[in-house]
């Protein structure tokens, strides 16, 4: 019998210095098993956070890709964006959701965090991103992302129970199936919420660290498709996400120059059994 790769088209960006986007999702989606075929939005020196980083928009190229695509006839189990370089991209993303992707998609709605959106984002992108969310299968906002989205103001980390499924729900009335709101902070504990396509909500719980790292976000998402793609449920994809980011924190907290360069997950992954990792 024929064996079967799953594959998965990854939409982000690529930075050069500074692990987020492709330089986490390419490694952990193949370390699960999964064939990656990536998108590239946008090509920058460092991420984001670093002074004047330089950025190179890619939507020429994107056009380019996916029209040979087309003509080539792929499919993909997973369509997964990230970082997104213009306002024109959100419809090539949802063009490959729509015409290449026959499994889950699921769009990361990277806009902003901490209440302050990133600097090569507009108004307009971030306004139409509530286009690509509309057609995602799952989609994992933090809470400056779904307050965004919502069109209401930053609700700082510390949500309620009550507060957080209100925001789920938000966000799952503009179209997407499922919701994963991250980050929310209570006391000692970290929240992921999520809002399933049923209507049932519920939380995963796991313990706060007392230090903050870059690249967690991608490297949650990226977990989290990889063991959907392979077949998990969203709770199983969600707390397994969840424990590989932190297990990959605690690693990191020791490694030369890890706030500059992001969490250290590389050692951990051997650890990913069939896209779920175990602890």
């Amino acid at each position: 019998m024929t064996k079967k790769l799953p594959r998965v088209a990854a939409v982000h960006d690529i930075s050069g210095y500074g692990k987020c986007s492709l330089t986490v999702a390419i490694p952990l989606l193949s370390a699960a098993g999964i064939e990656v075929c990536p998108v590239v939005t946008a090509t920058l020196s460092t991420n984001t956070l670093f002074p004047n980083f330089t950025f190179y928009d890619m939507t020429d190229h994107m056009r380019t890709c996916i029209a040979h695509w087309r003509k080539l006839g792929l499919r993909f189990e997973s369509v997964y964006s990230g970082f997104l370089g213009s306002a024109e991209q959100i419809g090539l993303v949802m063009d490959l959701i729509r015409n290449f992707e026959s499994g889950v998609s699921v769009v990361d709605p990277v806009m902003g965090d901490h209440g302050k959106v990133i600097t090569t984002y507009t108004k307009e992108m971030c306004d139409k991103m509530a286009d690509l969310v509309a057609v995602a299968d799952v989609v994992t906002p933090n809470i400056t992302e779904a307050c965004l989205l919502m069109g209401r103001p930053y609700a700082g980390p510390s949500l309620d129970k009550a507060e957080s499924e209100a925001l789920c729900r938000g966000v799952k009335s503009g179209g997407a199936k499922n919701v994963v709101l991250t980050g929310v902070i209570r006391g000692d504990k970290l929240y992921n919420c999520v809002l399933e396509e049923s209507g049932k909500y519920f939380e995963s719980e796991i313990g706060l660290l007392d230090f903050n790292m870059h690249g967690t976000g991608d490297l949650f998402t990226s977990t989290l498709t990889a063991a959907l793609v392979r077949g998990y449920t969203l709770a199983d994809a969600v707390a397994s996400a969840a424990l590989f980011v932190r297990d990959a924190m605690v690693f990191s907290r020791d490694v030369e120059d890890v706030m500059e360069r992001g969490v250290a997950f590389e050692p951990l992954l051997h650890k990913l059994h069939s896209g779920v990792y175990l602890g």
